[in-house]
């Protein structure tokens, strides 16, 4: 799971995870370590750290059109273009979030652009205890959230009549999109960190990915970052001044944090029908 540095020179890193692989905590840390090991808030999410890259606003800014005028289909085929209009008019090095799956246009252009892309970080977590994780989050049962695991056309803010603040993005199945960012030849460099690596370790996680971003890692910056991000810490700014990225009132967004955790949640039956669908690939990050 080594990886280069990044390219140099203008374009975007995407930072990706399938939902609920603790991408809310690598965010976070990621701002920490950009501003020397300082402790982040809640706040610089919402004023717009790693914006996803789907966002409509942005999407809309970029081209100068408005994305309610347009079909899923047409608004996937236009993305590119928006990603290079971005670029134009805003030049420099741009990191943006994102759980979709790493995916082609109707026409088969890829919706990321490896001529626009310095680098991606992709964050995996064991598929067994992502169930567990997101039928809390979404208030699902434990087998509707593994059914999820193995959709092929799961994605997210699809659906209902009204206008979401991000466009559609694909997840496929979980192995499906582990595999898009992760096996493919995709024509840029990649960071791939394990959630389970980052808990474990995350004084050397964080500096990995601090290294492969180009910025400092020196040992204060990266303990700062780590002391700021604490799970406990996290749960308590949670607890003090709520977190707007709660699925819902009454269901904490930093639940437990740790690794490991789906021998508690899931029978072994349901442990294996993960492993059945996903066993692949769970073997391929040390998960079986």
């Amino acid at each position: 799971m080594t990886a280069h540095h990044i390219t140099p020179g203008d374009g975007f890193v995407w930072v990706t995870a399938y939902p609920k692989s603790g991408s809310t905590w690598l965010r976070l840390s990621l701002w920490s370590l950009k501003h020397g090991g300082a402790a982040p808030d809640f706040d610089v999410l919402d004023q717009g750290w790693l914006t996803m890259a789907s966002n409509r606003a942005l999407f809309d800014r970029s081209l100068g059109l408005d994305s309610a005028w347009f079909t899923d289909d047409e608004a996937s085929s236009l993305r590119p273009a928006a990603f290079a209009r971005r670029l134009t008019a805003e030049p420099g090095l741009h990191l943006h979030r994102t759980h979709e799956a790493f995916t082609a246009t109707p026409e088969g252009r890829p919706v990321f652009p490896a001529a626009l892309t310095r680098g991606a970080v992709y964050l995996i977590r064991d598929p067994r205890d992502l169930a567990v994780s997101n039928a809390h989050h979404w208030g699902l049962s434990i087998d509707a959230a593994i059914d999820l695991l193995t959709q092929p056309d799961a994605a997210l803010d699809t659906g209902g009549d009204g206008l979401y603040g991000q466009l559609r993005q694909p997840l496929g199945s979980w192995s499906a999109h582990v595999d898009s960012w992760t096996a493919a030849a995709l024509g840029f460099p990649r960071l791939i960190i394990r959630y389970e690596d980052m808990v474990a370790d995350p004084h050397q996680a964080f500096a990995r990915i601090a290294g492969f971003l180009g910025w400092p890692d020196d040992p204060a910056t990266v303990a700062g970052a780590v002391a700021g991000t604490t799970f406990s810490r996290l749960q308590h700014r949670e607890a003090e001044t709520g977190f707007t990225n709660a699925a819902a009132p009454g269901r904490r967004f930093f639940r437990q944090g740790r690794a490991a955790g789906w021998p508690s949640a899931l029978t072994p039956a349901q442990a294996a029908r993960i492993e059945a669908a996903h066993g692949t690939v769970m073997a391929r990050f040390g998960y079986r």
